[in-house]
This record gives structure tokens, sequence and C-alpha cells, in this order.
């Protein structure tokens, strides 16, 4: 691996509009074992791709990137480890290589239990080349748990635990967690079970949770209140062919199909499940609240809503040959005659339907 002189400027500080992968905001979750592909998205300025990494144990991951496209085309690329927010993380508290790429380059680094690496790859204006990339990891301590992350340090004060369970069999899943809402919690973690010291309330709370073969997860504004041993058990939903699961926390303008940025980071967690494994195709449903329109215009806002979130996946380098939208209007409640808001919001939904290719 050739070190460049200098400081490589791959990061920028993006608005929530903006959460391609082509910014840390935006990067591919992906898993230390596997392999997958990802386009450069030919933009004019900061054609970048960005993936991200969490350390199950401590050892050493391997990543083997090849380029295919130019070939003689130079690209950049960074290495940025960190145990905090690899987006906003200054000082000591971040490490960061610069490399070249020019066709293909294996890269061994050797990462501490829980620390997060992220691999950015910067290519000329415009270039839409595809960069494939196989990883593996070795874990250093095979006596190490990964399942239980224990980081609490006083037994004198409340603690939080943090428990991620199949929705079915309810057998831990080990998974990447993030967690803000105080100093005490906020950070990303590899685990089933995570426990924490807890030194004040948390109000509005985020979980997100992502775990191999499963859908993420993401909870906004959620309560941590202080109490001497509090427990929050998250349950996943395993993807399967053939299953059709609601697509949470995604939102759309009242009456219209624009979708709302706060939906950004659920629709990231889709795109990743589809670049993660190639197989699959995917049928988006839309759906709207019974009394919003008429059966027509509830039947044509419902498909437009499906086809922006297919717009969004596209233009994230998804194959629209494995996107397929459909409208169902308000023919498909899940309460038939709402009496509140919530069951409103609850009929305003978009799912989807795993196909094979």
């Amino acid at each position: 691996m050739k070190i460049l002189c200098g400081f490589l400027i791959c990061f920028q500080v993006v608005s929530a509009q903006q959460l391609s992968y082509n910014n840390c905001y935006g990067a591919v979750n992906a898993p230390v074992d596997g392999a997958f592909s990802l386009s450069f998205l030919g933009l004019k300025t900061n054609n970048q791709i960005w993936v991200v990494f969490v350390a199950p144990q401590s050892g050493t991951i391997q990543v083997d990137i090849t380029q295919i496209g130019s070939s003689l085309n130079l690209s950049k690329g960074l290495i940025r480890k960190t145990v905090l927010d690899l987006c906003s993380s200054k000082g000591d508290a971040l490490e960061e290589t610069s490399f070249e790429l020019r066709g293909k380059e294996t890269l061994n680094i050797a990462l501490k239990k829980n620390q997060q690496l992220a691999l950015c790859l910067s290519t000329a204006s415009q270039m839409k080349d595809v960069v494939l990339f196989k990883c593996s990891f070795e874990s250093s301590d095979p006596n190490e748990q990964a399942l239980v992350l224990d980081l609490s340090y006083d037994d004198a004060l409340p603690s939080y635990t943090l428990v991620v369970k199949d929705g079915v069999t309810k057998a831990p899943i080990a998974g990447k967690i993030f967690l803000q809402g105080s100093t005490e919690i906020t950070g990303s973690y590899y685990a089933s079970t995570l426990k924490l010291t807890l030194k004040q309330n948390v109000k509005k709370g985020i979980i997100k949770i992502d775990a191999p073969g499963y859908f993420p997860v993401e909870f906004n504004n959620r309560p941590i209140p202080l109490s001497e041993a509090r427990v929050d058990t998250l349950y996943l939903q395993k993807f399967e062919l053939g299953k059709l699961s609601k697509l949470e926390q995604v939102y759309f303008a009242a009456g219209l199909p624009e979708i709302m940025e706060e939906s950004y980071p659920q629709l990231n967690r889709l795109r990743d499940l589809l670049i993660l494994n190639p197989g699959i195709s995917i049928e988006i449903h839309g759906h709207v609240n019974l009394d919003e329109n008429s059966t027509k215009k509830a039947q044509k806002l419902s498909k437009q809503r499906a086809l922006m979130v297919k717009k969004y996946l596209v233009a994230n380098s998804i194959n629209p040959e494995r996107l397929f939208a459909v409208g169902f209007g308000s023919s498909k409640p899940i309460y038939a005659k709402p009496q509140d808001e919530n069951q409103k919001e609850a009929n305003r939904r978009v799912e989807i339907l795993i196909k094979n290719n």
C-alpha cells in the first residue's frame, strides 16, 4: 500500500438531503465478512464511495478492492478509524491514512472490538466505475465475547441494557447498534446485549440496529428514563423471500409524493440490504389513508410514493430492474375505520415484498 504525502480531504459536511454513499453520513454499512460491489455515482464533484465497518471483536479485517472500468485512472482512498462518530470526530480520537488505488489494492487493518472503520474512495469527475469489495475478518482473541458487551463502569449508578433478539425464535442477534442521547450512551457498538452506565434521563434518544439477514430498525425520540436497571428488548424481523414487511420510518409530505428528509436514513438501510443481497428484488407497495382522496386519487398518490422510493434507490446505484413499484391506494388499510391520527398514520405506509431476481 502506497502512502500519499499530505492530507487527503475526503470528508464533506452535508445536509440531510444528501445522504447518498458519496459522503460519510450516507455510507454503506458493510459486513466484515462478505463480498459486494458499488459504483461511483458519476458526480461532477465529490464523486466518492464511503463504506463503514464495525469490528465485532478485536482482530484484523482484510479488504480486497478492485476497480473495474478506467483501470488507468488513479483513485484516492482514505482509511478512517475511531470509536466515536466517524463523520464528526476530530483530534486524537480519529486516525486517518491515505492511499492510492490503481485498479487493485489489498488492505489489512487492525481493529479493536467495536472500533469503527470507514473507507473512502475518490475518483475523477463523472466516472462511474464499479468497485468490488471482498472482506474477511480474523479475530485476534477467539475467547473474546462477541454477543455481550458490558461497558458499565459504576455499579452504584443506574444502568441501561439493550437486548436484540429474533422476533420469532427470541434468540439473541449480534448486530451494529447506534445509540444517541447522552454522553454516556452515544456511540456505535456491536453486540446482542449491550450494558451502559446511565447518569441522566434521555428524553429523545435515537436507536438504530443493523444485523445481517434482518430488516434494520430505527427509533427516534425514544425516551430512556433513569432507573436502577433499565432493560430494553428489541425484536428484529428476518427478511425472507415472499414475506411482506412494513418499511419503518418512511414519511411523505401531506397529500404529496415527496419523501421527507427524515426518511433518508431508513431508505439507506433498504439500499444496503439490496447492495449486500444482489440475488433479490423487491416490490415497493404504497398505501394511503382511506379518507384522504377519492379511490382514483388515492391509487395515483400511493403509486407515486412507491415510485419515489424506487427513484431514491436507483439514484443510489440500485438496478431499476430489481425494483417494482405498486400503488394500492386505500384498498388495504390496517384500520378500516381509523379513530385517531396514529391509526391514520399506520394506514399511510410503504411495504416491501422480497422476491428472487
